[in-house]
């Protein structure tokens, strides 16, 4: 007899394994023909992130491989809540995948109901990418490295005060986050969108934030912030020569907003690991790797089987750090 607590990757394994039992034949035989017409690829966030240029630069490889259309739609509003709702109920014909972000896995501690379940509604495809962000402090900051900012905020637990570009955001969770980890007591003050937050920190308004590369370069050419560490588990390929938050001196600090496709539960497992194949096609060429660079992303790809592997321990790290900090939905 199976134990009540199987794991939630296999239990979403043996869950779709009987969904697929009770398709329609007609839908298993269109899978070996797939795609016949155009793919919707739904994003929940708003157009201008590393997300949606990553996105609609594979959509565009996609089109190009297969000789089919591919939409990108953008289904913004509720934290991402009705984009990824939107493709939790859309029919599992393989024509409709989410292209989704960090705000997938914080929803969950951060929102009392979601419409949907973060892994029995989807069929993990494939991770594309991740985007870091960079520890940051004004120019002039006596702080000259991720170390010092640490041991100071030892010496003088409250002093230290760090922007974000709300509550629950991914600079608000990083910051919480090295408070923890490192076990300081940071002040952390919210601003209305990431870019004021970014400018707050270059004005000295507070003493650092965790700002995401493609919002800091500009101010970096102007020589208004300096970086101090970047927020990845390894180091980022824009900034190769920037230690990680781990490596200064916070063991198992990691922040990373990965961009990854999602299919409607029940979606045909034939269809799932064609669209992560080309996935991993175009993630793995040299033109990906120099487009990403250029917008703040690492080209880290994670295929069908390992990113069902990992999802569930994604989902998990990401609700501890939620839950720890006491972020709620506004």
């Amino acid at each position: 007899m199976e134990p009540e607590n199987l794991l939630p990757s296999r239990r979403r394994a043996v869950l779709q394994a009987l969904a697929a039992l009770a398709l329609p034949a007609g839908l298993t035989v269109r899978a070996a023909q797939w795609p016949e017409r155009s793919i919707t690829f739904v994003q929940p966030y708003a157009p201008g992130t590393a997300t949606d240029a990553s996105s609609r630069y594979i959509a565009q490889q996609i089109s190009e491989r297969w000789k089919v259309p591919t939409v990108m739609e953008h289904k913004v509003g509720a934290n991402s809540i009705i984009g990824t709702e939107y493709v939790a109920r859309a029919a599992p014909d393989g024509y409709t995948f989410l292209i989704t972000s960090t705000g997938f896995f914080t929803n969950e501690a951060m929102v009392s109901k979601l419409p949907y379940h973060p892994l029995d509604s989807f069929v993990p495809v494939a991770k594309v990418g991740g985007v870091q962000l960079l520890l940051c402090v004004p120019a002039n900051s006596r702080l000259r490295s991720a170390k010092e900012l640490v041991d100071f905020a030892r010496a003088n637990p409250g002093r230290l005060t760090y922007a974000s570009g709300g509550n629950g955001s991914s600079q608000h969770l990083s910051g919480a986050q090295l408070g923890t980890l490192s076990n300081t007591q940071l002040m952390h003050v919210p601003y209305k969108a990431q870019v004021p937050a970014a400018v707050a920190t270059a004005s000295g308004e507070v003493d650092f934030s965790f700002i995401a590369i493609a919002t800091a370069k500009p101010l970096l050419a102007a020589d208004k912030i300096r970086v101090l560490a970047v927020s990845g588990s390894s180091r980022s390929a824009s900034f190769p020569e920037m230690p990680t938050v781990a490596e200064a001196g916070v063991p198992g600090f990691e922040w990373v907003a990965n961009t990854f496709f999602l299919a409607p539960a029940n979606t045909p497992r034939d269809i799932v690991r064609k669209l992560s194949g080309v996935l991993g096609e175009v993630a793995g060429s040299d033109g990906y790797r120099e487009f990403t660079k250029g917008i703040g992303m690492d080209a880290d790809f994670m295929g069908e089987a390992e990113w069902s592997r990992t999802i569930a321990a994604e989902r998990q790290r990401y609700l501890q750090v939620v839950r720890a900090s006491g972020a709620k939905a506004e």
